[in-house]
């Protein structure tokens, strides 16, 4: 079983680990000194991924369980998936002595499979969102031309007294025009989740873009009553990336962090940082409620949102994945709940043009 080209795991009745082979070793990095002896199934529940454990003390009790599917932990905090079959061993006589479950490593099979269900996803949303831009820049172009051409108007000195315009219509006209806006902020935000435009990248301080970001925010932190603390690195290097992409996922961050203070506002704090030297990084942390543990797996999928009907398109987080994911870049995030949220994203500072840039714009 040691030697063996598969992942063997026994326990006896009681559910402490007697065996722990050389593939389980290889895939968790966890010696077998510390493993075996250890009961499983409170060091795997301490770990949050209880499956296997719980399906070996089923087996034990005598419970028809076959096969399982389970998350393992391993030392450097990854966590694999693994799928086992799960059997008793019977000594003489028949009676049951020990569970044993033999299983392969399935994580990369897992992760291929989550890419084609994302690219899945893609090609709905490809086949919609022309359409849809379509259907709703048309109609929103007339409008903004005509809320324009009125809120432009002098309204003193008039020619004549019926050109004036009240105080009271010039600010529906000014809601009028915001709300043209949101919409045309969500057209443009889906057509380019769905086929990103072609644009130069440019030779960028890192924090420079940041700031000229966060400028852009200020009015969404007045609204959400909240205090914006900057620690930015000095001295970061340089990144290649598309200005334009590189603001709306610093943007796009913030006022996530912003919505996620509510009603009673609070603290959010935007650092950048050096990661090692081949890469930069920047953490927008609020002191929101956190992230529940159900809405974990969904966070940065497509039209994903929690926030109330009107408050969200729900595709924020998913662009930012995939301009940070187009860069070369990586984000994750961490959450507690009733403490806050952290997200962050690493930045090369160099990388290979993208199949979609068309060309490369140096700037001092």
């Amino acid at each position: 079983m040691d030697q063996a080209n598969v992942l063997v795991i026994a326990t006896d009745l009681a559910g402490r680990v007697v065996v722990w082979n050389r593939a389980m070793v290889r895939l968790t990095g966890f010696p077998r000194e510390t493993v075996e002896g250890r009961e499983l199934l409170p060091w795997l529940s301490e770990a949050g991924m209880p499956e296997l454990a719980q399906a070996m003390r089923q087996v034990a009790a005598g419970q028809d369980l076959s096969n399982c599917e389970a998350r393992l932990p391993s030392v450097s905090g990854t966590v694999a998936r693994a799928s086992f079959n799960v059997a008793t061993v019977r000594a003489e006589g028949g009676r049951a002595s020990a569970v044993l479950a033999v299983g392969q490593d399935v994580t990369a099979l897992r992760v291929l499979q989550n890419q084609v269900i994302h690219a899945e996803k893609l090609a709905t949303v490809g086949q919609i969102a022309a359409g849809v831009a379509h259907e709703i820049n048309n109609p929103l172009t007339s409008i903004q031309a005509c809320v324009e051409a009125s809120y432009t108007k002098p309204a003193w000195p008039p020619k004549d007294w019926s050109e004036q315009i009240d105080p009271v219509d010039l600010e529906r006209l000014k809601r009028v025009q915001d709300g043209v806006e949101r919409i045309r902020r969500f057209t443009h935000d889906l057509v380019g989740y769905a086929r990103p435009s072609r644009v130069e990248i440019e030779r960028l301080d890192f924090n420079e873009v940041v700031e000229h970001a966060l400028s852009f925010c200020e009015h969404i932190f007045a609204e959400a009553k909240a205090t914006l603390d900057r620690d930015l690195a000095p001295n970061l290097p340089p990144v290649r990336a598309v200005r334009d992409q590189l603001m709306q996922v610093v943007t796009n961050l913030v006022t996530n962090a912003a919505q996620a203070l509510g009603q009673k506002g609070g603290a959010i704090r935007v650092r950048t940082f050096h990661e090692g030297e081949a890469a930069v990084g920047l953490a927008v942390t609020d002191t929101g409620g956190g992230i529940r543990d159900e809405h974990r797996a969904s966070i940065f999928d497509p039209f994903f949102t929690t926030k109330p009907a009107g408050s969200g398109t729900g595709l924020g987080l998913s662009v930012v994945r995939n301009i940070v994911y187009a860069h070369g870049g990586q984000i994750t995030f961490q959450s507690k709940l009733g403490s806050g949220t952290t997200f962050v994203v690493t930045m090369p500072v160099s990388h290979p043009k993208s199949h979609s840039v068309e060309g490369e714009k140096s700037t001092p």
